[in-house]
């Protein structure tokens, strides 16, 4: 009996194949819940998935091919352009978190991962962008570490977070400053007029440190008692005491009575300032030990004075 071979061509053939991977993709680039996109070296915007319809002022008419400028509030965009320009001229995989407002005007924290893309010759011609909200775990994780009366966070986010700051203001080549703040005789303080109003002084305190520090990336510590602290990035020394200034004037200017405090007769702060350079290697208990000693000095310098 001869060899029969059926004619007919294959079920499936190349090009089935590809539409059939083609469809697979788009449907996972509408359905999953996560923000997936991709701009071009300039900061436009080249391809994003249905999900960006969560986002605030989100228009699918103009998103394609906006610049990131122009579609999120400036010190947004900067953030976002900033993690795609350090993918794409180191060329490797980038994990920061990225904050963003959605449709009900509440901000949102993602983990995105942006890593670059590359042409047929090896060069860069974009960046590729996949972001997951994490506000919820960060809420959760937020009510452990966060200090109940002031509503700072507490020293255990601080030794969870110096690492990280560590390492931001390596890469961006910027000053890292620890700032230790305490208040000036507290104790005589709360013997003369009570723990509620000690309580409000350590709450004024608080305020002021948050007026002066409201940039992306500054944080603020109460790490015990009347003892606080501040972690930032700085271009330099002279800019990290004007803003250690302007919180000791801040709490001066509330005039808040404390007889026991002379000279002033008011509720003063020392404060101390320890830095660490880009290139440093300085470990966490080192810096806390200079910025302890800078306390130390301001104490001993009268009090109600910043040193460093």
């Amino acid at each position: 009996m001869p060899d029969r071979t059926d004619p007919r061509p294959p079920a499936r053939t190349e090009l089935d194949q590809l539409r059939a991977s083609d469809r697979i993709f788009h449907a996972l680039l509408d359905n999953a819940p996560i923000l997936i996109s991709t701009k071009d070296l300039q900061g436009n915007i080249t391809m994003a998935n249905r999900h960006f319809d969560i986002l605030d002022g989100y228009d699918p008419a103009h998103f394609i091919g906006a610049n990131v400028f122009e579609l999120f509030p400036r010190e947004i965009a900067e953030q976002l352009w900033r993690n795609d320009r350090t993918a794409a001229l180191e060329r490797r995989a980038v994990q920061e978190e990225e904050t963003v407002y959605h449709r009900d005007k509440t901000l949102h924290t993602y983990m995105t991962v942006k890593f670059p893309l590359l042409d047929d010759d090896g060069r860069v011609y974009a960046t590729c962008a996949v972001s997951t909200d994490i506000t919820d775990t960060k809420a959760a994780q937020i009510d452990s570490v966060t200090d109940e009366l002031t509503g700072l966070k507490n020293r255990r986010y601080l030794n969870i977070r110096f690492g990280e700051e560590q390492k931001r203001a390596r890469r961006d080549q910027r000053l890292l400053t620890l700032l230790l703040i305490d208040v000036d005789r507290f104790k005589e303080y709360n013997d003369s007029y009570g723990h509620p109003q000690g309580d409000q002084v350590l709450k004024a305190v608080a305020d002021a440190m948050r007026r002066a520090l409201n940039r992306p990336g500054d944080l603020c510590f109460r790490i015990g008692g009347d003892e606080f602290a501040c972690l930032f990035a700085s271009n330099n020394a002279d800019e990290s005491q004007a803003l250690a200034e302007r919180i000791r004037a801040d709490v001066a200017a509330c005039r808040i009575p404390h007889q026991g405090n002379a000279p002033s007769g008011h509720v003063t702060l020392s404060l101390g300032l320890a830095f660490i350079a880009p290139d440093a290697a300085l470990s966490q208990e080192q810096i806390y030990e200079q910025a302890d000693q800078a306390l130390y000095r301001a104490k001993h310098q009268g009090r109600n004075t910043v040193s460093r």
